[in-house]
């Protein structure tokens, strides 16, 4: 199977063909929930030659939870590589993206850098993904390069993202398309900063106030609340497509096309690495 476009809810045992292969700034988008009587899985970055240029195995049958990576090269293992397996834990929903850099696989999971491991294989030779064990997934898909939006589909909720640094210093937009529950009361969107905790901009939909909440977080303190906006575009039941584009003064938003609200910087935009969406909202596709 060769894959550019998401995989939804793939079965496992999984491989799929990279199509053109790995190389520097490519990313595999792998989203899945962790069984609840796990003892081990595993992703597999194979080569052409049927070598194993990554193997990222969470164990949870050793005692102490530990993520062990290594590489196989002539059917022989080399030396491992042992990390906690914290923020993968027993029935816990997790996004995990590899992406691949000239000296090492940087690894990263729900958004916070987890390990690298260096390059003991050519990285061009890369050409099969594989997921195997006691792991559910939802959807993989797969980035060309940091040029290329990253598109993932059908994500659960709460999601939570790295976002990629671009080569320009102009951030790209966000896209989130979705439905709002038909009961709901609020959800979110967070750009936040992994480094320093801050939210630099919370969206913050209010349906029972009917209220579109929009304000920044610095240091655990919630600064002053802006709710003014000409009318409300989120409705109980209702489909939407929300934009957030990054500006030199500020965040501009749009849903369904209309613009909506600007939110000047309180915090710099720089600071923003990671993207968070949480509440009473069905997610359809995420592009950053």
């Amino acid at each position: 199977m060769s894959f550019n476009v998401p995989i939804i809810n793939p079965s496992v045992p999984f491989s799929g063909y990279i199509s053109g292969g790995m190389s520097q700034g490519k990313m595999v988008i792998i989203q899945g929930q962790v069984q609840l009587r796990v003892k081990r899985f595993a992703v597999n970055l194979r080569c052409s030659t049927g070598d194993i240029a990554l193997h990222v195995n969470p164990r949870f049958d050793e005692g102490q939870p530990v993520v062990v990576c290594n590489a196989q090269q002539a059917g022989a293992w080399g030396s491992e590589q042992r990390c906690p397996a914290a923020p993968l834990a027993p029935g816990a929903y997790f996004e995990l993206i590899i992406n691949a850099q000239a000296l090492c696989y940087q690894v990263s999971v729900n958004g916070q850098h987890f390990l690298q491991f260096l390059h003991r294989l050519p990285l061009h030779t890369v050409q099969t993904l594989e997921v195997t064990g006691d792991v559910t997934l939802t959807c993989i898909s797969f980035a060309g390069s940091l040029n290329t939006p990253v598109t993932v589909s059908n994500p659960s909720v709460p999601f939570q993202v790295a976002l990629p640094k671009t080569p320009s210093a102009q951030p790209r937009p966000i896209t989130i398309v979705g439905s709002v529950h038909p009961r709901a009361n609020r959800f979110h969107v967070n750009l936040r900063s992994s480094i320093s905790g801050n939210v630099v901009l919370h969206i913050n939909p209010r349906l029972r106030e009917a209220a579109l909440v929009r304000n920044t977080q610095r240091h655990g303190q919630w600064g002053t609340e802006e709710r003014h906006c000409t009318t409300m575009p989120f409705g109980a039941g209702q489909p939407f497509q929300m934009e957030i584009r990054t500006q030199s003064h500020g965040y501009q938003v749009s849903v369904n096309g209309q613009h909506v609200f600007d939110y000047r910087h309180r915090l710099p935009p720089g600071e923003v690495d990671q993207l968070e969406i949480a509440g009473d909202v069905t997610l359809a596709c995420v592009q950053y």
